[in-house]
């Protein structure tokens, strides 16, 4: 019984199938709680913008993602079969079939930004949060700072990429320097896809303090709140 738990939360945890599961949990426990929310208070409810606010950032995250991982697997398979151990998915064929490589690739960047998206989207949502004498801003204001937060994103992701491909990220790890010795798996564009998604994180979270302090300082313009509509 205990192997069968094991087994179950390691499905859940770990694997794509699992992954799914997740998300339509996730989304479901917040579908009823807006729907619980709609029946209790009628037309006063509002958590249920918030809910939908967050589900917009996580996808909006998730699709960065999916076109980031796409992009990154023709510059470098190795780093998605090596690095991300997509050998054990792909077969020992190498290189591997690009349209398979593409396809983990694309799950790999929805598992590791849509809880990204979550985060910032949830910073966001705290920063305008009801305070006496602020106004909230609307949550098309809101939404509007996800792209945002996504150019944020890429333009780091463009920096780092173009540093890890000179060559600097090796001077700050023994592996990458260990690459470049004994040119392994192109190192250069191991490290720009490497350094791509490293910009991605340094990027959103930029991007995410940026917007949570432009929240703040819209806040605090009084009258000017009023100039951006009502959610």
């Amino acid at each position: 019984m205990i192997g069968m738990s094991g087994g179950f939360w390691e499905w859940v945890i770990r694997s794509d199938a699992g992954l799914a599961v997740r998300v339509g949990v996730g989304v479901s426990i917040l579908g009823v709680l807006a729907v619980a929310e709609i029946r209790r208070r009628g037309r006063e409810a509002r958590r249920w913008r918030e809910y939908l606010f967050l589900l917009f950032a996580a996808g909006v995250a998730m699709a960065y993602g999916v076109v980031n991982d796409l992009i990154t697997a023709g510059i470098s398979w190795e780093y998605y079969y090596y690095g991300k151990g997509l050998d054990v998915v792909l077969g020992a064929t190498v290189p591997p079939a690009v349209g398979a490589l593409r396809w983990e690739a694309a799950v790999v960047g929805m598992k590791s930004t849509w809880t990204a998206g979550l985060i910032g989207g949830v910073a966001l949502l705290i920063a305008n949060n009801p305070r006496k004498g602020r106004e909230q801003l609307p949550y098309g204001a809101l939404c509007g700072l996800v792209p945002m937060m996504v150019a944020w994103a890429g333009l780091w992701a463009a920096v780092l990429g173009v540093v890890g491909y000179m060559g600097f990220l090796a001077r700050f790890s023994g592996d990458f320097a260990e690459l470049v010795r004994e040119d392994l798996f192109r190192p250069r564009r191991f490290m720009c896809v490497y350094g791509i998604h490293l910009g991605g994180y340094v990027g959103g979270l930029i991007g995410a303090i940026a917007g949570v302090v432009w929240i703040v300082r819209k806040r605090g313009g009084g009258k000017g709140i009023a100039s951006c509509g009502r959610g």
